[in-house]
């Protein structure tokens, strides 16, 4: 919420302005309490020198009677990427395996408690380590192994490809998590020495970069189902290049900072996902005509 305060002066060398009522109670502060001022090019950030003691503890109850495990994976993930610190799920049932999987797939999250009606993780991470950049670049390292071994299309190394996905799959919800927190707190943004925009980059970096994991598993996923047709096999082939050599340029242009260059991209990499998609449906229907002729 945007609000207007009027600069005051204060004897002959400072000038004071009020700081919001609610925004002093949210941080617990108190008169005397020390703040501190980052100075940038036409503003100030403000923050408590103590913040990261003051916070206070988010958790969230979750009842899992009645729905589905997609559901309560949902629930739990939106609460993750929300910095909650203590999720408990009710009500686990028979679900209480899918449930610990649930949690095993967020970075940080450790199960603290279970019985066999609840299961109780909490966050273990500090936030505060977390880097975007380098969470980027953990994801681009293994995104390039995945194309590495999976340009045979022999499905040979499928199993390993598909668990590195899970990891690629794990890192953006991470990654999701630490930009929330530094739009909530512009503290974390000196801290990580970065801007807003720069965090919403990278966060938009790993949306498309998970999405390009997906891909490359489900073009090896069905190059595997359908290694010995070598005729139907040759156009994936010559889309996978198309891929590999794109990625390579739309990392060389987040690594270079180039907006110029990154919005004429987007335009490519929406093209190869739709060839993606059209030639993983046509496989499918044919195969699909092929078993009922059988």
């Amino acid at each position: 919420m945007t609000e207007f305060r009027k600069l005051m002066a204060f004897g002959n060398s400072s000038y004071v302005v009020s700081v919001p009522k609610g925004w002093v109670e949210k941080n617990r502060l108190k008169k005397g309490d020390v703040l501190v001022v980052d100075e940038r090019p036409n503003e100030l950030i403000f923050a408590s020198k103590d913040s990261s003691e003051r916070r206070q503890i988010k958790e969230a109850v979750i009842s899992a009677s009645g729905k589905g495990v997609q559901e309560i994976k949902t629930e739990i993930t939106s609460l993750y990427i929300n910095n909650l610190d203590v999720i408990m799920v009710t009500d686990v049932g028979s679900a209480a395996k899918e449930i610990k999987n649930v949690f095993h797939g967020l970075v940080g999250m450790e199960i603290v408690e279970e019985t066999t009606t609840k299961i109780v993780a909490k966050d273990l991470l500090d936030i505060q380590e977390v880097s975007m950049s380098n969470i980027v670049r953990r994801v681009d390292i293994i995104l390039r192994s995945m194309l590495e071994d999976s340009k045979t299309f022999s499905g040979a190394e499928a199993e390993s490809v598909y668990e590195r996905d899970k990891e690629v799959n794990r890192l953006t919800l991470l990654g999701f998590r630490t930009a929330r927190a530094a739009a909530d707190n512009p503290r974390l943004l000196r801290l990580f020495e970065t801007t807003y925009w720069n965090i919403m980059v990278s966060k938009q970096i790993l949306s498309h970069l998970e999405r390009f994991g997906d891909q490359i598993k489900r073009l090896l996923r069905f190059s595997k189902e359908n290694s010995s047709d070598v005729g139907r096999l040759r156009g994936f082939k010559e889309l996978y290049a198309q891929i590999a050599s794109h990625f390579e340029a739309v990392m060389k242009i987040y690594y270079n900072r180039d907006k110029s260059q990154a919005f004429k991209t987007e335009t490519k990499s929406k093209e190869l996902l739709k060839e993606c998609d059209r030639l993983l449906v046509s496989g499918i229907l044919r195969n699909n005509m092929e078993q009922e002729e059988q």
